[in-house]
């Protein structure tokens, strides 16, 4: 129905975190893979079109799952079902400042940047550079925000 790699870019963003922990009134410390480490789980997952904000495709909220494992070091096990199809694959998160790149094992798959926040047990990524076939179809993909908010499994 659509391309395994377009579904891909939901987890790649999903796992490659950055940002702070803390509350909305106190300091925000960075964000270190230890604070990461652990079972997540998607409560939504949200692609908009950069070059039409009004369509975007909700994926948790249309039945699809998105997870990852983080373990110390930065290694992640990612996971994503949505529709027929399904995916898992291991990559490598590093952080630099407030900035997170998610490298895959397989050189196949593309890396990935996002940005996080991690307030109150809910993490939030947001990449600005995601690219997603919005026809679910298998077209070409095409810019997109995806912004994607977990809680630990």
């Amino acid at each position: 129905m659509y391309k395994p790699r377009l579904v891909l870019f939901v987890l790649i963003a999903a796992h490659a975190a950055c940002g702070g922990v803390g509350s909305p009134s106190s300091p925000t410390p960075a964000l270190t893979l230890n604070d990461l480490v652990g079972s997540w789980i998607a409560t939504s997952v949200v692609n908009t079109n950069q070059a039409t904000p009004s369509q975007t495709i909700a994926i948790i909220a249309a039945g699809g799952e998105v997870r990852f494992t983080m373990l110390s070091g930065g290694g992640t096990r990612n996971w994503v079902e949505f529709g027929t199809f399904s995916d898992e694959w291991d990559a490598v998160v590093t952080l630099n400042g407030s900035t997170a790149t998610s490298v895959p094992v397989e050189t196949s798959r593309p890396t990935a940047v996002a940005s996080a926040t991690l307030v109150n047990g809910v993490l939030t990524l947001t990449n600005r550079s995601a690219l997603f076939d919005f026809t679910l179809t298998g077209a070409t993909p095409v810019a997109a925000t995806q912004v994607s908010v977990f809680v630990r499994n």
